[in-house]
C-alpha cells in the first residue's frame, strides 16, 4: 500500500474479530517495530512482548479492572494480539516515552498496511507499569517496566480513508 494511503486509513480500532493474526501478519508488524529509531541508539533499553494467549490477556485486563475499580473494563478491547513495549526503568522517562511511541506507531502503520486494525494502549500500561503480577505475566527482565502497547487484530469493519484536516492542529509557519 502507498504510504499516503496508510496514513489516510490509520485510526484507532476498538472492535476485532476472534481471528488470530497469521505468522506473516505478525512478522510484518514486528519487523516495522524492529526498524524504529531509538534515542542515542540504545535499542537495549527496549523490549517487545507479544501476547496472544487469551488467559494472559484476561489476567492483565482483570488486574487493570481491579486496580481502577471497574470490573467491566477490558482495555485491550478483546484484540487477539497485544504487543507490549517495555523500557529500562533507569532510562530517562522522556526517552522511554519517545522510544515506545515511535515503535508503536511504526507497528500501527504496518498493521494498517496489512489491512489490520490497531489501537495504541497507554492507560493500561500506565496503570500496570509497576505491577509485579504484570511483569511476571509478561516475563519482563528485572529493571524493565511497561510504557505502552499496541492491540492488533482483524477489524470487525474496514477502516475508511479520511482527508487531512488542517483545522485539527494549529500549524504556524515562520
Amino acid at each position: 500500500m502507498e504510504l499516503t494511503n496508510v496514513f489516510a486509513l490509520r485510526r484507532s480500532c476498538r472492535s476485532y474479530t476472534d481471528q488470530q493474526l497469521s505468522e506473516a501478519e505478525l512478522t510484518a508488524v514486528l519487523n516495522a517495530g524492529l526498524q524504529t529509531p531509538a534515542a542515542k541508539g540504545r535499542f537495549d533499553k527496549l523490549r517487545f512482548v507479544v501476547v496472544q494467549d487469551k488467559a494472559v490477556l484476561d489476567a492483565l485486563n482483570s488486574s487493570f479492572a481491579a486496580t481502577i475499580g471497574n470490573e467491566a473494563a477490558y482495555p485491550t478491547y478483546h484484540a487477539p494480539t497485544v504487543i507490549f513495549v517495555a523500557c529500562d526503568s533507569s532510562d530517562d522517562p522522556a526517552l522511554q516515552g519517545a522510544n515506545a511511541a515511535c515503535a508503536v506507531e511504526h507497528m500501527a502503520l504496518a498493521a494498517t498496511d496489512q489491512g489490520l486494525g490497531s489501537v495504541y494502549l497507554f492507560g493500561v500500561c500506565n496503570i500496570l507499569k509497576d505491577s509485579a503480577q504484570a511483569s511476571a505475566l509478561l516475563q519482563l527482565p528485572v529493571g524493565f517496566h511497561l510504557v505502552s502497547a499496541l492491540a492488533v487484530g482483524h477489524p470487525t469493519a474496514p477502516a475508511q480513508p479520511r482527508e487531512p484536516d488542517p483545522a485539527k492542529i494549529v500549524v504556524t509557519r515562520i
